[in-house]
């Protein structure tokens, strides 16, 4: 699969060509290599990132079969995400992340949960459900994959899934992150971390 083709904004390509970069190098040291690659991607909004996930996923599957299920309760960006992405192996679900588990057709069989500028900051319960309904649906051998605008959101975020039962293996400062000029503090996929279920 080639790269990710230019985007109509360069600033959302620069951001996802930061991203895929960081994503190998916290991913391919603690995923072990798949023969295929499942990618389950909540509360993904319109996906920018979509075809980045699904390169990336690639590589890591060796070659192997990639698909990707998106998950949102907003219906114009999902909308969206379908549109741009029609191209890619992704299916976008409208739908509360929090009842993700209901779709029992899905499996709990997912490579990588990835959940980008989760915003544990302004709705920690919300947020505490969307992540346990994530790791229920990865593989043992799987890994969950945040990113977070701000500093203080992030370290909670993790601390909230550690208490669940997650241990990290990785988390990365993206130094080279975009500043968010109307939220001082904050800039885009600030920080990337990549999860395991403790004792696995």
């Amino acid at each position: 699969m080639s790269e990710p083709s230019p985007s109509k904004h360069p600033v959302i390509a620069e951001d996802m060509a930061r991203l895929g970069g960081l994503l190998r190098e916290s991913l391919a040291p603690h995923l072990a290599p798949q023969g295929q690659m499942r990618i389950l991607n909540l509360a993904c909004g319109r996906c920018d990132e979509a075809e980045t996930l699904i390169q990336v996923g690639s590589e890591l599957a060796g070659g192997g079969s990639v698909e990707m299920v998106g998950a949102d309760i907003r219906i114009r960006e999902i909308r969206q995400a379908r549109e741009t992405h029609a191209h890619l192996p992704a299916e976008f679900l409208l739908e509360d992340a929090t009842q993700i588990g209901r779709h029992q057709q899905l499996g709990d069989d997912f490579n990588l949960v990835f959940l980008r500028h989760q915003n544990f900051w302004h709705g920690q319960e919300l947020w505490k459900k969307i992540f346990d309904q994530g790791i229920a649906k990865l593989r043992p051998d799987g890994r969950l994959v945040i990113t977070s605008y701000f500093d203080e959101e992030h370290r909670l975020a993790l601390r909230a899934l550690e208490a669940l039962g997650m241990e990290v293996v990785s988390n990365r400062r993206n130094k080279a992150s975009r500043s968010l000029t109307d939220a001082p503090g904050k800039s885009v996929d600030r920080w990337v971390a990549v999860l395991k279920r403790r004792g696995t």
